[in-house]
């Protein structure tokens, strides 16, 4: 939308609901602002330069300038300029009898006309008329889908580096866009360190973006938050300086001492915290001076200094994040390292949950932490969570140390739930092996280090934990040979074919076009089953090649400004023009049912990675397609660009009404979609000269989001109506990868046309799929278990 004049902030905690609208949901938390040190702490840091505990003040600006001031509509009504094409497309117009009194109990509220009947204006209104504030909060906005964007810095880097969020004002356990987790054990892909474990709100995990955000309710869908968090600054580099080193200690003595630590530090002795941390672990600075390091703030500092040694694992960096090859490595040396690393993470994370600090001093200093130490707390939690030590004399002078999974059970239960969602095509294969009563199998541990990783539960936050999950699935299952085991967080664009199916990364294009078929799932990052192709084995692995997607990354302005970008009243005014406002439905009757989902199409690279050359049954790189069928022609839809399609919030008790300025163009999915070729250019987003080294030599490239804030470079939203049968979906959703838009893909069942037109303002993206989920009648058709 264009923009030359400001809008002013508008208080929404004031805003009335109809009394028959219902209860309030409850708003979305804003997120807490740093609190202050107390002397102590504030002590502590000023020792160790990394750490600058100061306040740091949530970012607040005023709103970005986002469209045109339009001439209001007095009394005279004249077509004014609509997203649908004018008043032609208007619901039809009655007379309406004078208004009524509110309190009269014989007739409806305007409100509750105006849902009933679907008509604008409701009854007692003209079409000439203007509303007052209070008639247009309580006509316009109950029940309207409300975003909100926050742009915190992030702690001890330097201006510029944010992290974004969105929220929305009325999200409620039973209207998010957010898919649940289907068991306990798939929440360890995200970990809130400052909060209760239930508590999702997106500033407070560890993981930034939010994992809890990252898969929508839709299979191939992320969430409002995920996306937006993903134009965010990433973390600075961080350089420690220091060469602090911890006191050399024997493999077997730090394994005693963290069997100790299972029943937590000897909070009632401080002297003998003292004691060891000092005697044992580390060096006192001040041991011998009249001012030992007794406090445990002091002792916090000092753990952290020399857990800033470089020498240490930086569990902050992906590559390191699958712990089992470090704590199971068949080298000594490097295991060794590893548990020393555990050990001092331990005794930090102990004191830092020491009981005598209140919540409100631990959450201010774990949010100031650099990376690498807030990670290593991470790992310190979940390995005492999951982990359990036990010690076995063997003789008067020596003993053994085994280690008990104390989450074995649980992750077994959600391996076999996993297994079954997608349908997986040996599983009396997977059902045997799970139960572990032939003595003759390996251990479930034993098979790798990502199985390992599972099966103990040492599960870091982040993207590790789909990957972990399906390679543990693998290696229970004989049959899957050694053609699979080349899956790895390291390469999210990736899938395989097994038998008669096809499985795919959730963060995959082809993953993220596939989950809206017919019989497919979503579950732990992983889509399936998908269809069979001819194309590859029966049973290999493939990564795909898909591009940048062009959309323009979200700017601080955008974030911050969302709320008044997005206002269902458009321009906040002192009255409110009734012919500012329409209300746009999609086509429920004609419904094409034609498209249908011809092949999926897979070919090599001629150039392949340097890597897959070298190593022997490496998975190859393919550029992947799917063709469609529709009237005798077939349509090629190429899955070129890295786009994330966006699950649309629920609204509550549409359709709402929209205002004008809010500009689409409806489109049904088989009238014209397959021969639009240029809306990067129709909506406005911002052109540059092609480069060969950002470009697949596509002109559709050209556009990009180099040209200020996003929010200017989306002039009107393509609404696409994929409503009917499951491949109208996957059809909208492969054009959408084809030419590099992402897109909010709404549900008209869970909400209206005009609350998903502004979600896609609020996104920055310039499309909405409207779809129904598919038929019933569809179920698994098409599916091979």
């Amino acid at each position: 939308m264009h923009s030359d004049v400001g809008i002013g902030r508008r208080d929404y905690t004031q805003r009335y609901h109809d009394g028959n609208w219902g209860f309030k949901y409850p708003e979305a938390p804003i997120a807490p602002l740093p609190y202050a040190l107390s002397p102590e702490q504030a002590a502590f840091t000023e020792s160790l330069g990394q750490l600058q505990l100061g306040r740091i003040p949530k970012t607040r600006t005023s709103p970005v300038v986002t469209r045109t001031r339009v001439a209001r509509h007095g009394s005279q009504p004249t077509a004014r300029p609509s997203s649908s094409g004018g008043e032609n497309m208007l619901p039809p117009y009655r007379q309406f009898a004078p208004p009524r009194r509110a309190e009269s109990y014989s007739h409806p509220t305007p409100l509750d006309e105006f849902r009933s009947s679907r008509r604008w204006p409701p009854s007692g209104y003209r079409q000439d008329d203007a509303l007052t504030q209070q008639e247009a909060e309580d006509l316009i906005c109950a029940g309207a889908s409300e975003f909100r964007g926050y742009s915190d810095q992030i702690p001890n880097a330097p201006e510029g580096y944010n992290h974004f969020y969105a929220v929305m004002k009325s999200e409620h356990k039973t209207r998010t866009d957010r898919a649940p987790f289907q068991h306990a054990a798939y929440r360890d892909i995200t970990l809130n360190m400052t909060g209760a474990d239930d508590s999702q709100f997106p500033w407070l995990s560890l993981e930034q973006p939010c994992m809890a955000y990252a898969v929508g309710k839709s299979a191939g869908t992320t969430t409002l938050n995920y996306y937006v968090s993903k134009s965010a600054s990433a973390y600075p580099p961080t350089k420690f300086m220091g060469d602090t080193r911890p006191r050399k200690l024997k493999f077997l003595q730090i394994l005693d001492r963290l069997q100790h630590l299972e029943s937590g530090l000897e909070e009632d002795d401080p002297e003998e915290m003292y004691r060891y941390l000092y005697s044992t672990l580390i060096e006192d600075p001040e041991r011998y001076s009249t001012h030992p390091h007794l406090g445990l703030d002091q002792q916090i500092t000092d753990l952290i200094t020399v857990l800033t040694n470089p020498k240490w694992i930086d569990f902050s960096n992906p590559k390191n994040q699958v712990v089992a090859k470090f704590f199971d490595s068949p080298d000594q040396h490097k295991k060794q390292e590893f548990f020393h690393q555990l050990l001092l993470s331990v005794e930090l994370y102990l004191r830092v949950h020491f009981r005598d600090y209140t919540d409100k001093a631990k959450r201010k200093l774990i949010m100031q932490l650099p990376p690498p130490i807030a990670w290593d707390l991470a790992l310190a939690q979940r390995w005492l969570e999951n982990m359990e030590i036990t010690k076995s004399r063997t003789s008067a002078n020596q003993s053994t140390f085994s280690f008990e999974l104390k989450m074995k059970k649980q992750q077994k239960e959600a391996l076999r739930i996993f297994a079954a969602t997608l349908k997986w095509p040996n599983m009396d294969e997977i059902d045997y092996v799970l139960e572990e009563k032939d003595k003759k199998e390996k251990p479930l541990e034993d098979r790798s280090a990502d199985a390992m990783s599972w099966f103990s539960g040492i599960i870091l936050p982040g993207r590790t934990l789909p990957w972990l999950i399906m390679n543990s699935l693998i290696d229970c299952d004989r049959d899957t040979g050694d053609a699979l085991k080349f899956l790895t967080h390291m390469h999210t664009a990736s899938g395989f074919q097994y038998r008669a199916n096809t499985y795919w990364s959730a963060q995959s294009i082809v993953g993220k076009v596939l989950g809206a078929a017919r019989g497919v799932n979503q579950i732990a990052g992983w889509v399936g089953p998908c269809i069979y192709t001819r194309d590859l084995k029966r049973t290999e692995c493939v990564r795909i090649k898909q591009y940048d997607s062009p959309d323009p990354k979200l700017t601080s302005q955008d974030v911050e400004a969302m709320d008044t970008r997005t206002n269902p009243l458009g321009l906040e005014e002192t009255n409110y023009p009734v012919p500012d406002y329409e209300v746009p439905m999609p086509d429920t009757e004609d419904v094409t049912d034609l498209i249908r989902i011809e092949r999926l199409s897979f070919a090599p690279l001629k150039e392949q990675p340097s890597s897959t050359r070298q190593v022997s049954g490496m998975p190859l790189v393919f550029d992947a397609a799917i063709f469609f069928a529709c009237g005798g022609e077939s349509w090629p839809m190429k899955l070129r660009y890295d786009v994330d399609f966006i699950n649309a919030f629920p609204c509550h008790q549409g359709p709402h009404v929209l205002f004008y300025d809010f500009k689409y163009q409806a489109m049904k999915i088989d009238e014209g979609l397959v021969d639009l070729h240029d809306w990067g250019r129709q909506s406005g987003r911002k052109s540059r000269p092609s480069s060969s080294r950002s470009s697949p030599s596509k002109k559709a490239l050209t556009l990009t989001s180099s040209h200020g804030p996003a929010s200017l470079q989306v002039d009107r939203v393509l609404a696409i109506e994929a409503l009917g049968v499951s491949d109208n979906e996957v059809f909208a959703r492969a054009w959408c990868a084809h030419h590099g838009h992402s897109a909010i893909v709404a549900n008209i069942k869970e909400t209206c046309m005009a609350c998903a037109i502004r979600e896609a303002y609020a996104a920055c993206v310039s499309v909405v799929i409207f779809t129904e989920g598919g038929k019933e009648t569809e179920k698994d058709e098409g599916v091979f278990v």
